[in-house]
C-alpha cells in the first residue's frame, strides 16, 4: 500500500469510531500528523488500527 492509502485507512478507522464535532477537529490534526510519518511508520500504525 502506498502512503496516501494507509493514511486514509487509519483516518477512516478513527472517523468511524468517533462521531462528534470535537473529534472531527482532532481527526484533522491527527491526519496531519500521519502525513509527516514515513511509510514504515504508517504500516506499523495501520496494524494497530485496522486489526
Amino acid at each position: 500500500m502506498d502512503k496516501d492509502h494507509l493514511i486514509e485507512l487509519i483516518s477512516n478507522s478513527l472517523l468511524y469510531e468517533s462521531k462528534n464535532s470535537d473529534s472531527t477537529k482532532n481527526l484533522s490534526d491527527f491526519k496531519n500528523y500521519l502525513e509527516r510519518l514515513n511509510l514504515d511508520q504508517l504500516r506499523t500504525m495501520s496494524k494497530e488500527f485496522i486489526l
